[in-house]
């Protein structure tokens, strides 16, 4: 009975051992998965140093921003936001999603309009999805400005302030820097992700949407890792000065 109960215990352990030593596996695969300049792209130091001070971007928390270039008429972004939502529901606080809207054709300069046309009214919320069903879902050709007027109408914004933020400056120049900070990142079309602007992920390195926000979120965790890393550094350096 007593080498039974051995016999058990070490079948026990030796179980638990080939669990741990699995999942740890597992977890070191996963991370091996996703190779710089095969899944995604450093982006050059002064590139990332420009993009800062033109997005006057500083290093005093340690948010790391996920942004996301893109349009309403691109089909290849209509089909990432479902991951993407589903990506926002589970991601940590110290994400924060931004969302760019560039024209990479010239009859999309009014879906771009649209989206910081939204943002400045703040009803992002009420239009993007509705944007994208509307054009992927309908077939509206939601570059037309009557479209636009009355989609925006319908979600409380004044006709004239509408009309008026279309021409404005402040849009125009929204689109225009789009399409500058799209060139320094190299894109080559969209949907593309820009992780803290550290690395870069298209659908070309990715091998089309499925594994983008795979990536995205490995990124993620690696940059989150490297900062904790160095707060840790800060604080040591900091104890050894007060000794």
């Amino acid at each position: 009975m007593e080498s039974h109960t051995r016999l058990s215990n070490l079948l026990q352990t030796t179980l638990l051992v080939l669990g741990c030593i699995l999942f740890f596996g597992a977890i070191l695969a996963s991370a091996e998965d996703f190779v710089e300049g095969e899944d995604y792209r450093v982006v050059e130091t002064e590139i990332q140093k420009e993009i800062a001070k033109s997005n006057n971007d500083t290093d005093t928390d340690n948010t790391i921003k996920v942004v996301e270039f893109f349009n309403y008429g691109c089909p290849h972004c209509y089909r990432l936001e479902p991951t993407i939502k589903e990506w926002l529901e589970e991601k940590e606080d110290d994400v924060e999603f931004v969302r760019i809207a560039v024209p990479v054709q010239r009859a999309w300069i009014p879906l771009a309009r649209a989206y910081y046309i939204a943002e400045k009214f703040d009803v992002v919320d009420q239009v993007h999805d509705v944007m994208f069903k509307a054009i992927f879902e309908h077939d509206l050709q939601m570059q037309r400005t009557d479209l636009l007027e009355k989609l925006f109408v319908n979600r409380g914004v004044d006709l004239e302030e509408f009309r008026e933020a279309f021409t404005s400056d402040e849009v125009g120049d929204a689109v225009r820097n789009s399409g500058s900070q799209m060139r320094l990142f190299g894109f080559k079309g969209i949907p593309g992700i820009v992780v803290d602007n550290q690395y870069v992920v298209d659908t070309e390195l990715a091998d089309g949407n499925d594994r983008m926000f795979e990536i995205v979120e490995f990124l993620v965790e690696k940059i989150r890792n490297e900062k904790n890393e160095a707060s840790q550094s800060t604080i040591s350096v900091d104890h050894t000065a007060d000794s």
